[in-house]
């Protein structure tokens, strides 16, 4: 009966309000045009807890070239003291899975996964990936991991404001800043050149 009533009272102090460090939150808003039209929207969020810091990403676009595409893409990216713990990426193309992928930090690398299954390892510790992107400049960062090609990618300073990617599959994507934060992705995909336009009216 002792031991219950104290494990009851360590509950009650436990749930206490204002033990637990609340959690801040950030989100940013991008329209995605296409031919100076807007083909669908992206919502980036920051959360911060702790050393903690997650990314969640969420995009949902359609594109009509011959026929109409709907793409939705999902990204989650969590960091641990600054260091990426895990990557998840998933994508779908007119509801047909796409991009399954997921990079798992175990202490001394990353277990990397596909669609497929198991898709091999990375052996470096990450301190940014291309979802961190969107709040934070590059600076003088070298290279940042892909979710999509789940590799390490050089990044290039344009000017002051500007930073490029070629990804290996010949793409370009550039990121322009103001005081830290995105304001303009250019992405050039297989299928359309594709604009990212930061939403500067908060919802």
């Amino acid at each position: 009966m002792k031991t219950l009533l104290i494990f009851s009272m360590m509950l009650l102090h436990s749930f206490q309000p204002g033990t637990a460090t609340p959690t801040s939150k950030e989100y940013l808003n991008y329209s995605i045009i296409k031919d100076d039209k807007t083909i669908g929207n992206i919502r980036v969020e920051r959360s911060l807890k702790d050393d903690v810091t997650e990314y969640l990403f969420e995009s949902r676009a359609k594109v009509k070239i011959l026929y109409s595409i709907e793409i939705y893409d999902k990204m989650g990216v969590t960091f641990k003291q600054n260091m990426m713990q895990q990557a998840k990426l998933y994508r779908t193309m007119n509801g047909k899975l796409k991009v399954n992928n997921t990079a798992t930090w175990n202490g001394s690398f990353y277990n990397l996964s596909d669609k497929d299954g198991a898709s091999g390892s990375l052996k470096q510790s990450i301190f940014s990936s291309t979802a961190s992107l969107y709040f934070n400049e590059p600076g003088n960062i070298k290279s940042v991991f892909s979710e999509k090609f789940q590799k390490m990618i050089p990044i290039q300073k344009v000017n002051s404001k500007k930073y490029r990617i070629d990804l290996p599959n010949g793409n370009t994507t550039t990121y322009t800043y103001s005081n830290g934060i995105c304001t303009l992705v250019e992405a050039n995909t297989d299928f359309a050149n594709l604009k990212f336009v930061l939403n500067t009216k908060t919802s």
